[in-house]
């Protein structure tokens, strides 16, 4: 944040409820010791003389405050007509709308003064007080100055609010004539700005302490005793301690390039640890079809004799042993089904590519009857075909379960309105203390059950995202949830809770 203007953030930083620093609202009232002589001086002189009363400072010297004052401290026999120059402003501009005031449509300057006098004698008397006079041109210089002369005793007071560049043409117009009287606004002292800062805060919902010691002699300093300049030195003060803090942040979660290099270094060399340990830890995917190669080339010999039939050498001392795994799994009945389907379809497979091509040779003498030799090759493999019967519902079993694992896991709500009833129910012009925001729901359930049954909290939206609040106790007042702060625990009046309305809290529920 770059610019000077409120935002979330910043409310929320301080826990402001709104910005002290911005424009003199008209619910504030602060009128600086050193301003109260120039008060009662202008009240004097306007009462015991005819001169043009100015009062001149820089921009944000307290002239519109001190102006207001003027007008708030009138009796009530006075009329005061206010006029604020918004542009160049000359004799007619200013004989128009002083007639406006008085209800003198189209009047000239003799017909005010008349009018004028006429409300002398019914006890009346007329205030003519223009702010930012510096605009004005000679010519309504020289009306005031007529309407402030009068004629006889028929005259208005004129107050003229205005920086210092309207000294030379007053000395101009007057012609060197003792016809105006020029107060010269002075900066506020360290305890004035001291005591208008903290009023300012408190208006806000805090105190003094956001400002340390030293930070509010550097308002001081660079404000040099101006009100004006004090609210924008403070309010630049205060985004900079926010800006400082986030940059901060960012500077703690940076990791220096060298590291990253290091990491970077790191990480290639456990790639290519893993590439080449991979050849070497993988699973043998060939090793059943090695095991059938092995087994096609042991000695096996087929003849075919004069009646037509074949006879098959087998060495029964090679006789591969997952032919023989799937029917003994059965009879000692493992529980592990899919081991079971494994074993049968390999011994399915096998059965098939030991299946040899028939060779045809020549004639050689039979030494085994062949009904024993066709008893060996071919009641084992048709006992081998009946392992298919497996049924395939079975072995699909484990992968529904598999599947039901990996089922996305359901959405988890943003989280609950937590005791929004019981602040709806509260009168609204009661107070409470907020002692805690956070966008975990879960911290605020934790900080709750830790402390006693005055702590709540509630759900708000913040930003597009859920915010919530742990609030304490219930108070009839400001001050007494002010008071109350006194008595929390140290390790919660270091977070600064302030008070808040039970109004504001019902407003953010609805």
């Amino acid at each position: 944040m770059s610019d000077l203007y409120a935002d979330d953030e910043y409310l929320e930083y301080y826990q402001f409820e709104h910005d002290p620093f911005l424009a003199r609202g008209s619910s504030f009232k602060f009128f600086a010791a050193k301003r109260r002589p120039v008060l009662v001086e202008l009240h004097h002189l306007a009462r015991y003389s005819k001169l043009m009363l100015v009062v001149t400072g820089p921009v944000g010297s307290g002239k519109t405050v001190l102006r207001q004052a003027l007008v708030a401290s009138s009796k009530e026999q006075i009329k005061n007509i206010v006029i604020t120059a918004t542009a160049k402003a000359d004799a007619a501009s200013m004989l128009q709308q002083v007639s406006a005031a008085l209800d003198l449509p189209d009047s000239d300057i003799a017909g005010v003064l008349r009018h004028i006098e006429q409300m002398l004698v019914v006890g009346q008397e007329v205030h003519l007080i223009v702010d930012n006079a510096e605009r004005l041109e000679e010519s309504a210089l020289l009306f005031l100055q007529r309407i402030a002369q009068g004629v006889n005793d028929a005259c208005a007071r004129v107050f003229v609010f205005s920086d210092s560049s309207i000294c030379p043409l007053l000395e101009k117009v007057a012609d060197n004539a003792d016809l105006h009287h020029v107060i010269a606004l002075q900066p506020w002292e360290q305890e004035e700005v001291t005591e208008y800062i903290e009023q300012r805060l408190v208006a806000a919902g805090q105190s003094l302490e956001v400002f340390s010691e030293q930070q509010l002699v550097d308002i001081y300093t660079q404000s040099q005793g101006w009100p004006g300049q004090v609210n924008s030195v403070a309010k630049s003060l205060l985004m900079a301690q926010i800006n400082t803090k986030n940059t901060e942040v960012k500077s703690r979660v940076q990791i220096p390039y060298k590291h990253l290099a290091v990491l970077v270094v790191l990480g290639i060399a456990l790639l290519l640890v893993w590439f080449a340990q991979a050849p070497e830890t993988a699973p043998d995917k060939h090793a059943l079809p090695a095991a059938v190669e092995e087994a096609d080339q042991l000695p096996t010999e087929v003849t075919a004799n004069q009646s037509n039939r074949l006879e098959l050498d087998l060495s029964l001392q090679h006789t591969p042993e997952p032919v023989l795994r799937a029917p003994l799994a059965q009879a000692v009945n493992i529980d592990d089904e899919d081991t079971a389907v494994e074993l049968s379809e390999q011994t399915i497979d096998l059965a098939q590519e030991r299946t040899p091509n028939p060779v045809v040779s020549a004639p050689v003498p039979i030494s085994t009857p062949p009904a024993e030799v066709i008893k060996e090759t071919v009641v084992q493999p048709v006992a081998l075909a009946e392992k298919k019967r497996v049924e395939p519902v079975r072995a699909a079993q484990p992968a529904a379960k598999a599947a039901g694992v990996t089922k996305p896991a359901p959405t988890v709500s943003a989280g609950s309105a937590g005791h929004s009833q019981w602040y709806k129910q509260q009168a609204s012009a009661r107070y409470t203390l907020q002692v805690l925001g956070t966008r975990s729901e879960t911290t605020a359930q934790s900080f709750v059950q830790q402390n006693t049954a005055q702590y709540h909290y509630f759900r708000k939206e913040h930003q597009g995202q859920a915010l919530f609040v742990v609030t304490y106790g219930n108070f009839s007042d400001r001050a007494a949830a002010q008071a109350a702060i006194s008595n929390l625990p140290e390790k919660i009046r270091k977070d600064k809770p302030w008070p808040r309305t039970m109004l504001s809290i019902q407003q953010e529920l609805r």
